[in-house]
């Protein structure tokens, strides 16, 4: 996808709240399947649909269509090992495959920031969280969000050392 292509995408879909995103990415994936926003955007709604299997087909193709997008592959692993573990939290699930997979710097290429940036929604109180805890934060996952949120002020930060990890 050129670069201006992959802005305007990023853009429009910026504009809309996530109950209408979760609305239009269907259409917007039938008709144009090798979008890589379109894809990723949907793969983290069924992500927090709690649709694993559909939301690392779609990570799958966004990933495919613009290997620069490296959140796009720690998901799919991550979303992979879910399917195995449904009564698993998201959050312990891709802390281990963030792990597993050498730790990877999945915010680095412009494209991705461009996305999450797009998507982030403010920090509360993380701050002064690790590094990592921020990164995933960026993530459009708002079930991700919620489990981050929980963990980071309270004794349950101590079940997942890995977002003390300096990255």
């Amino acid at each position: 996808m050129k670069r201006h292509q992959l802005i305007q995408t990023v853009q429009r879909y910026a504009q809309l709240t996530l109950r209408q995103l979760a609305e239009r990415l269907p259409a917007e994936a039938a008709a144009r399947p090798r979008c890589p926003v379109t894809r990723y955007l949907l793969g983290c709604c069924c992500l927090d649909q709690g649709r694993a299997a559909l939301g690392v087909r779609h990570l799958m193709v966004a990933y495919h269509a613009e290997p620069r997008l490296e959140s796009a592959a720690l998901l799919v692993f991550a979303g992979l090992s879910w399917i195995g573990q449904r009564e698993a939290a998201l959050l312990p699930v891709l802390l281990t495959t963030w792990d597993e997979f050498r730790r990877p710097q999945f915010d680095r290429t412009w494209p991705e920031r461009l996305l999450l940036d797009a998507f982030a929604a403010p920090e509360p109180g993380l701050g002064q969280a690790p590094l990592l805890a921020r990164r995933l934060w960026r993530l459009p996952l708002t079930t991700l969000r919620d489990q981050i949120r929980e963990a980071m002020p309270s004794p349950a930060a101590a079940l997942y050392p890995l977002l003390a990890v300096p990255v």
